[in-house]
């Protein structure tokens, strides 16, 4: 059973990959989401069978089937990795207890788990790759976090407020202080939606894991001269990227920390 609800929910993280791969590319084209699919290179409207997630990639060798120009690897990567994540967090929740628990409370559970996935993975990639943070899932991911923070009983809301505080004053008075240099308002404004959904701990345990990541990540890019010291890195890709870390594993990360020390 545990096999193959795996497998389930792999499969309905590739769809909602696909999904979030055209939620991102309309974004940027300020597009709505309504319509038919198309090739970005040649405007080719693709049917269903162009869209199989990472199938029609890999069985087209990664080009379009009309004007044979190369597909960006983002398509499969955000796919592979959507699928991924759900597949660890749906295990997480549903096998806690080691047999399948489909109560209420873990499904709700669940259902606001992979939208925040699925927000924080929008959000990784628009920042990746144009250097901006959308505001409509700033938005949608605060309201969303303020949802769970009301509706889960086991879940604090006090602890939301105080992540948030903690957040968007660190990021803030970096931003003050630097007038914009060193972080964009956008990860201001970022720090709303992770507080919330993260508590006080965890953000202050993704705050760390952010910026050492984000040095590691600017050491190597240096030393294999990808990127000079004045380089531009997109934060946000580092503060979304160990949210999902944190929000996965944070509990125990913060356990071995204190057990440790």
């Amino acid at each position: 059973m545990e096999f193959l609800v795996s497998i389930l929910i792999f499969i309905f993280g590739l769809i909602v990959g696909s999904f979030l791969n055209a939620v991102i590319y309309r974004l940027y084209k300020n597009k709505t989401l309504m319509g038919f699919s198309a090739c970005p290179r040649c405007s080719h409207r693709l049917f269903p069978k162009d869209l199989l997630p990472l199938f029609s990639f890999l069985w087209l060798g990664g080009r379009c089937r009309y004007c044979k120009k190369k597909i960006s690897w983002q398509y499969p990567l955000v796919e592979l990795g959507t699928a991924t994540i759900f597949t660890i967090l749906a295990r997480q929740i549903l096998f806690l207890g080691g047999s399948l628990d489909l109560s209420a409370s873990n499904l709700l559970g669940l259902g606001f788990g992979l939208i925040f996935v699925s927000v924080l993975i929008i959000i990784f990639v628009f920042d990746f790759r144009y250097y901006l943070i959308p505001d409509i899932a700033i938005i949608l991911g605060t309201i969303l976090a303020m949802v769970y923070r009301l509706t889960i009983p086991e879940i604090s809301l006090k602890s939301g407020l105080y992540g948030m505080l903690v957040l968007v004053g660190f990021f803030g008075i970096l931003f003050l202080v630097s007038q914009g240099r060193w972080i964009g308002f956008g990860d201001v404004k970022l720090g709303v939606f992770l507080g919330l959904m993260l508590g006080f701990s965890l953000s202050v345990l993704m705050l760390g894991m952010a910026y050492v990541g984000g040095a590691v990540v600017a050491v190597v890019l240096v030393l294999f001269k990808k990127k000079t010291m004045k380089g531009v890195l997109p934060f946000g890709t580092f503060l979304t990227a160990s949210t999902v870390a944190v929000f996965l594993w944070g509990e125990q990360i913060l356990n071995w920390y204190l057990a440790y020390f």
